[in-house]
Order: C-alpha cells, then sequence, then structure tokens
C-alpha cells in the first residue's frame, strides 16, 4: 500500500472513527438471522489485502479469522509529513502492538513499516451467550456482531465508508482489497455475493473486494 503524501488526513480518520461508533442499529427479524453488511470499515484500522473467514452455525455458535494487514493511518500521515523520527514511530508503533495484542484472538503481529501491521487473528466462542463480538475495536469496526435475545437474532455487519470519503481515500493511495467467505448450514434468506454454492448441507458465499467502492457483503441467514 502506497500512501500520497503531504494530505493530511486526521479530520478523516476522527470523522469516520465517529461515524463507525455511533451507526443507528437495525434488526433483522427471524428464528436465527445474521446479516452481513458492509464489512468494509474505515477508521483508526484500515483494513487491507485481507482474508475474513467466518463460519456461523444456528446454534450461535461462531469461528472468525482475519489474515493480513491493519493500517494505523496516523502514523502513515506523520511519516509522510515527516512529523516524527524513527524513535517517536517505534514508540507509536509500541502502543499499536499492545493495544492489538490485549486481544487473545491475536495469533501473530508484526510491523512492516509506513504504520502497516501484518495480523494473523482467529476467534471460536458462541454469539448467544458472548451476546456481542467486536474486531478489531469498538472505535474501529472491521466487524461486529450483536446477538437480540429479544427477536433471537443476531447481526453481524461492519462499518460503512460514506460516498463522500471514497474519494480523497482513493486520492491518498488507499486500496481496499480482500476476500470474503461465509459458510453457514442455515438458510439463505437474501445475498449480494458474487458466489454462491449449496453443497453438503451447506451454504457457502463468496465476495472478492477490489475497490473500496465495491459493492460491500449483505446477507441474512436463517
Amino acid at each position: 500500500m502506497t500512501m500520497i503524501s503531504k494530505i493530511p488526513f486526521s479530520a478523516l480518520v476522527a470523522s469516520l472513527c465517529t461515524f463507525a461508533t455511533h451507526r443507528g442499529r437495525s434488526i433483522a427479524r427471524g428464528a436465527l438471522v445474521v446479516v452481513i453488511a458492509p464489512l468494509m470499515l474505515v477508521s483508526c484500522y484500515l483494513p487491507e489485502a485481507f482474508t475474513i473467514d467466518l463460519n456461523v452455525e444456528q446454534n450461535g455458535d461462531f469461528r472468525f479469522s482475519y489474515r493480513g494487514l491493519l493500517v494505523q493511518p496516523t502514523i502513515t500521515e506523520a511519516l509522510l509529513n515527516k512529523e516524527i523520527d524513527a524513535d517517536e514511530e517505534e514508540e507509536r508503533v509500541a502502543k499499536v502492538l499492545a493495544d492489538l495484542k490485549r486481544d487473545s484472538g491475536v495469533k501473530q503481529l508484526t510491523y512492516q513499516g509506513n504504520g502497516i501491521f501484518n495480523i494473523v487473528y482467529e476467534r471460536r466462542s458462541n454469539i448467544m451467550r458472548d451476546k456481542s463480538f467486536v474486531f478489531v475495536r469498538r472505535n474501529s469496526r472491521i466487524l461486529e456482531m450483536f446477538f437480540r435475545a429479544d427477536s433471537n437474532t443476531v447481526e453481524i455487519r461492519g462499518g460503512f465508508v460514506p460516498d463522500q470519503y471514497e474519494e480523497r481515500l482513493t486520492a491518498l493511495g488507499y486500496q481496499m482489497t480482500g476476500k470474503i467467505e461465509l459458510r453457514t448450514t442455515a438458510g439463505i434468506r437474501s445475498h449480494n455475493a458474487a458466489e454462491f454454492i449449496e453443497t453438503g448441507g451447506q451454504n457457502r458465499l463468496r465476495w472478492e473486494i477490489r475497490s473500496i467502492t465495491d459493492p460491500v457483503p449483505n446477507v441474512i441467514i436463517g
């Protein structure tokens, strides 16, 4: 990933963090309904060159993994604008590493330079028991999942990238690329996946994200 220099975007990052944190939460109705709607979030951590794999069972058991890059834009900005030296970069990187490693789901984590981190993240649990799951942070939501006991529903979604920010992020050199796969034994109510396969009693949906403007995944199962 290459960022174009001399274009500050602190305000952009702050706005998008706020946007993601305060979004309204619509709830789908049904026996066990999982809604995956925009998985791509531009916030305090930006996903890049990633693979997301998600398996959700009707009883609430789920397996989630993220393999790829996370961009920490404030470090990238400071380096591009030559606002920090190597020592200050090292200090900021150490804080990011400590922040991410607080989550036991982080299995591997390395710094690649220019504010870019390579991460392997895995989580197995039951959303009905846990009630909620967020990756990466509540102010930096690439994916979040909630169980609604009143309607016996589970909603999975990510943060939106508002249209007004897409051109700015593209100009900065940010490339949203990734592959997403959902597997479930529950029925599919609706989806926008590029590929849908039903095999061996399991539904498999796949998306390939090639740019920040690509349609975001949206599927209801249950």
